[in-house]
């Protein structure tokens, strides 16, 4: 009896001291990430928002940063001249795979990281998207112009260097970096990612989900939109008809003077 206990205690030690020693080696290869805050509370006052990543990846890694949203379809009007003169729709044009939103921050320029880093910057993206009906002139380069699109609203872009990377210590680098969510931002869920490369290789991943919601006033006149759509119509009807009362009595004032 006392020979099995010493027998037990002695493995139980054993397996111990090889979880410590195996430690180090273990964290060297992981990429631990952390985003503050969770969650993007979109109140009445909202304007966008920052969010403060940080991590670990192995040593000597350069670091990809990414927001991004659940690719979907998107099904587009293409605009032309008609007869040369009136510009009207032409064309539809039907696309999949576009996430709705796709933020990338780097620790280095991507020319340095090299060409291991596309598929995570705007260019894979673009290569990404999938065209089912494609547009009617066939100079027309419907994911660039789709890419460009949402630079303009502000839900895709691409920065340098703010990922900022700590001194390396047992094996593993610490990175910082702050993502700054667009105004435009619609409800739901989204995923930020750290890519860790090295030499031309990725050599970890790791993701956080991040949810985006309504709070507040936005979130009351949301539910009664959709749960009790006749009040919601009286009342849109009531603030456009005083509305309306006070806009005339402005320039009505302005006018007797």
């Amino acid at each position: 009896m006392k020979t099995a206990t010493f027998r037990l205690a002695a493995a139980a030690f054993m397996l111990l001291l090889l979880t410590v020693t195996l430690r180090p080696a273990q964290a060297a290869g992981d990429s631990a990430l952390q985003v503050t805050p969770q969650a993007v509370v979109m109140g009445a006052q909202y304007n966008g928002q920052n969010l403060t990543v940080t991590g670990t990846v192995p040593e000597g890694s350069d670091v990809v940063l990414r927001f991004t949203g659940a690719p979907a379809d998107m099904h587009l009007r293409e605009k032309g001249k008609l007869f040369g003169l009136l510009w009207m729709n032409v064309g539809k044009v039907s696309v999949k795979n576009v996430p709705r939103v796709c933020l990338v921050d780097s620790s280095r320029p991507f020319d340095q990281i090299g060409a291991a880093a596309t598929p995570f910057r705007l260019e894979g993206l673009r290569d990404a998207i999938e065209i089912e009906e494609a547009a009617k002139s066939p100079d027309l380069d419907i994911a660039h112009e789709l890419v460009l699109l949402k630079q303009r609203d502000g839900l895709y872009h691409e920065s340098e260097g703010g990922v900022q990377l700590a001194p390396a210590a047992d094996g593993v680098q610490q990175f910082t970096a702050t993502l700054h969510v667009p105004s435009a931002l619609a409800t739901g869920k989204y995923v930020v990612e750290a890519i860790a490369l090295h030499d031309g290789t990725v050599v970890n991943k790791a993701s956080v989900p991040v949810e985006a919601k309504l709070t507040g006033f936005p979130l009351w006149l949301n539910n009664l939109a959709f749960d009790n759509g006749l009040m919601y119509g009286i009342m849109a009807t009531l603030v456009a008809i005083f509305s309306g009362l006070a806009i005339g009595m402005v320039f009505q004032s302005k006018g007797a003077h």
